[in-house]
């Protein structure tokens, strides 16, 4: 049999395995614009993110307090950090730490209280120690542009409920 070279033709030329340089530059140049368009709105997300699993946080760590009141039979304290999203639980009397978040848990989210205290105390049947001046609603926010809000209220009877103050329509759950 004889070839193509012996019949005075080129062999075929097989095609090139992999990538061209040119073909690698567009691939990376529109992977380029996709991610400077999607960013802005993943650094919205991941602070939605955050400020969400800082609300739920304080919410789990105030009914943390309630639930170690009635169950321990004296007063136990919820306190809220001066700056960041951090707090402590601790029983009143003997004063004995229970548990507590670090403010760099959140990074990002700042949690401040509407009144001058910090703290709330809850009795042994699970109320709100109303004496004082205390922690009564807690308001958790973002530095991020176009990220959500959320407000931890705490009610004198000891319910406390997480919402969101952007949403004002009436039959909607998560409005504040």
């Amino acid at each position: 049999m004889l070839t193509a070279v012996q019949w005075g033709k080129a062999a075929p030329r097989r095609a090139g395995r992999g990538f061209s340089l040119i073909e690698l530059m567009v691939t990376v140049a529109v992977l380029a614009v996709g991610l400077s368009v999607a960013a802005p709105s993943l650094s919205t997300q991941i602070a939605n993110y955050r400020l969400r699993s800082a609300a739920e946080a304080v919410l789990n760590g105030l009914n943390y307090a309630r639930a170690e009141a009635v169950r321990r039979n004296s007063n136990v304290s919820f306190t809220l950090d001066a700056s960041g999203a951090g707090w402590t639980v601790a029983q009143v009397s003997p004063a004995t730490t229970l548990q507590m978040r670090a403010n760099g848990e959140a990074p990002g989210v700042t949690a401040a209280s509407t009144t001058t205290s910090l703290s709330v105390s809850f009795t042994p049947t699970g109320l709100v120690d109303t004496s004082g001046v205390r922690l009564s609603q807690v308001n958790l926010a973002t530095a991020v542009a176009g990220a959500e809000t959320r407000r931890v209220d705490i009610f004198g009877g000891g319910l406390i409920r997480v919402c969101t103050p952007s949403i004002t329509a009436v039959g909607d759950p998560r409005r504040c």
